[in-house]
């Protein structure tokens, strides 16, 4: 279930940011592996559980996440990123387009900034987090920087 205060943001579209409903954002993901297929590209798709970072952190620190989270996208996002509502509406699913996990690190890198003064362990809500880049392989096509992050 939404958190309350995530609920907010999203009726009050605070920072500008587009967050897909779980219905749409599945044919979202299906769309980006079908390209990814076709055009021998590749993306980064990532799940944040709401109960998860609930669990990772007190609560005047879960709401300080998810106000990072939404800062990092507003204001140094990419305009082709995708945030949508996972199944159920669990957590949050992000895709982060033509991208490697060096992305997702850069991603991670910016909510840390915008939290840094008030989350005291990253370390536990960042080890909730699924990413991966899809397709799992990448092929001789692939810029060399991508196949770093999975040799």
């Amino acid at each position: 279930m939404i958190p309350e205060f995530f609920h907010r943001y999203i009726k009050k579209q605070k920072n500008g940011v587009v967050l897909y409903p779980n219905d749409l954002f599945d044919q979202r993901v299906q769309e980006e592996m079908i390209r990814a297929d076709e055009y021998k590209s590749y993306f980064v798709y990532a799940e944040i559980d709401f109960d998860s970072i609930r669990n990772a952190l007190p609560k005047d620190q879960e709401e300080k996440f998810w106000e990072a989270v939404f800062k990092s996208f507003a204001t140094k996002g990419r305009g082709s990123d995708v945030l949508g509502l996972l199944e159920n509406e669990s957590g949050v699913g992000i895709i982060m387009l033509d991208s490697t996990m060096d992305g997702w690190d850069r991603l991670v890198g910016r909510i840390k900034e915008f939290s840094k003064n008030f989350i005291t362990d990253f370390g536990k809500p960042l080890s909730t987090i699924k990413a991966f880049v899809y397709p799992a392989y990448l092929d001789s096509k692939t810029p060399a920087a991508a196949q770093e992050n999975h040799a």
